[in-house]
């Protein structure tokens, strides 16, 4: 019942959603509604490619998990899958940081590149800077601190999983010194209607670097290879976003 009653709770959920939306749109023409006004064939595929960094990024999590899942059974057994899906789960506790700031600057960066303001831009690159090269520093102080209350949520301190979870949590969250830039980079250049380039940096380092990490690593490091996997691709993501971070042109 717990697979299926997840699965039902999804379904529920995309139901509520889906009519919650079309309520809005149907009683709230004053302040949004749909139109088709300007919209060509070209345009509607540029949005398209602009916004494939979001399917690469979806797709990209559905694969590397079974990797990460077989890799870690191969390596740890069933403590090591377990240990992997409560790291999956805590992680988007502190990527959700990095995620929440980027997707709030877009809409402030976009709407100034387009109407040629670059000063407005440069301005708030600078405050996303300054955020990004403190944020993560106290991110992954709190993951190393409370990774054992983290991990306690999911397994009893007493088991072998608690152990290994706390552990990988910690050299896990070694990526997150990297991530948020990586993440910034990635959404930046999407508010910015470059989407090839958006999705590039997540191709890197939410797949090709990964997959190519959790090969290689622990053929040499064993079982702690598979959890360096993810900072190693972030480190060398983050030599491509700071190619892309540098002063955008029109």
């Amino acid at each position: 019942m717990g697979i299926y009653g997840a699965a039902l709770a999804t379904i529920l959920g995309l139901v509520l959603s889906f009519i919650m939306g079309i309520h809005y749109f149907i009683h709230k023409h004053k302040y949004l509604s749909f139109t088709l006004h300007d919209l060509s064939l070209r345009k509607a595929m540029h949005c398209m490619v602009n916004g494939a960094s979001e399917f690469v990024n979806q797709l990209a999590i559905a694969i590397t998990t079974i990797v990460f899942n077989r890799t870690a059974f191969i390596f740890a057994g069933e403590n090591g899958v377990a240990a992997v899906s409560i790291i999956m789960y805590l992680q988007f506790l502190c990527i959700g940081v990095y995620f929440g700031f980027s997707m709030g600057m877009a809409p402030p960066l976009s709407y100034p590149y387009g109407d040629q303001k670059m000063s407005v831009c440069i301005k708030l690159e600078g405050y996303a800077h300054r955020f990004f090269t403190i944020a993560p520093l106290i991110i992954y102080a709190l993951t190393y601190c409370l990774a054992p209350a983290g991990v306690s949520c999911f397994a009893d301190k007493a088991s072998p999983v608690f152990t290994i979870a706390v552990f990988v949590m910690r050299i896990y969250g070694l990526g997150f010194l990297f991530s948020g830039f990586n993440i910034y980079a990635s959404i930046r250049m999407m508010a910015y209607g470059k989407g090839y380039f958006s999705g590039l940096i997540t191709f890197l380092r939410s797949f090709a670097l990964l997959l190519l990490f959790l090969t290689v690593l622990p053929l040499k490091f064993g079982l702690t290879g598979v959890w360096l996997a993810v900072p190693a691709s972030e480190v060398l993501t983050l030599l491509v976003s700071i190619w892309f971070i540098r002063p955008i042109q029109q």
